[in-house]
């Protein structure tokens, strides 16, 4: 009886652990010199653990930074939020934060 209640909580900790591990992924938009207007079309990235984040890096090209701007979005391992001038680094975890 022992070795029945054993192995029937090795199960649930691996099944709970396969959910856990399900549960990390999240979604993130994927495209290079995008804009913002195109979210519609962009391919759409799963990240595959809790080390992943969304990123989405903002450039300004121009004199006015909200219409002028080179848009980058992906995943990340080592996203660390930035904002300069010209350069802006938005790093999320939630599914397509990177919008």
């Amino acid at each position: 009886m022992l070795m029945k209640g054993s192995l029937t909580l090795i199960f649930a900790i691996i099944l709970l652990n396969c959910v856990k591990n399900e549960c990390a992924t999240s979604q993130c938009y994927s495209c290079s010199n995008c804009g913002n207007s195109t979210l519609s079309n962009m391919a759409i990235i799963t990240t595959s653990n809790d080390a992943h984040q969304c990123i989405k890096i903002m450039i300004a090209t121009g004199e006015n930074p909200q219409t002028q701007q080179l848009i980058n979005r992906g995943a990340s391992t080592q996203c660390r939020p930035f904002r300069s001038g010209q350069v802006s680094i938005l790093c999320c975890h939630s599914n397509l934060c990177n919008a």
